[in-house]
């Protein structure tokens, strides 16, 4: 299975974990990485060596992180090059949720990251556009 590492400034992600697991239940190969802001960017990348080490399966790791630019995403984007891992930023709850439930259809790490980021875009909506359309 393929395994989630949540990146994030703060414990953004820890709180999309918790959430996502009340909804959902407890889920395996999930781990949180939050960047506190006594942290450094070398703390951050040890961090996410030993998560993605810890999850590292033959379909690989998926990271989501908060914001792209961000330095989670620029540590994350590193592991590119080096480990089988898909990078996805702009993480929210339906994409969390979305990966949970998606993950144990793909053995690819890669397409898995397209289906999220494709999957996500939709999730965005305003609100006000379908209030104007019920009426």
């Amino acid at each position: 299975m393929i395994g989630i590492v949540i990146v994030s400034h703060g414990n953004l992600c820890e709180s999309l974990v918790y959430t996502s697991q009340m909804i959902l239940g407890k889920q395996d190969k999930i781990i949180p990485v939050p960047l506190t802001p006594s942290e450094g960017l070398d703390d951050l990348k040890e961090k996410m060596h030993k998560a993605v080490e810890e999850l590292n399966s033959p379909e690989g790791v998926l990271i989501l992180s908060d914001m792209f630019g961000g330095s989670a995403a620029n540590v994350s984007a590193a592991f590119l090059s080096t480990h089988k891992v898909g990078v996805v930023t702009g993480v929210s709850l339906p994409m969390l949720l979305e990966s949970m439930l998606s993950r144990t259809s793909y053995t690819d790490v890669k397409q898995l990251a397209k289906h999220i980021t494709e999957k996500s875009r939709g999730s965005i909506i305003n609100m006000g556009d379908i209030h104007k359309t019920c009426r």
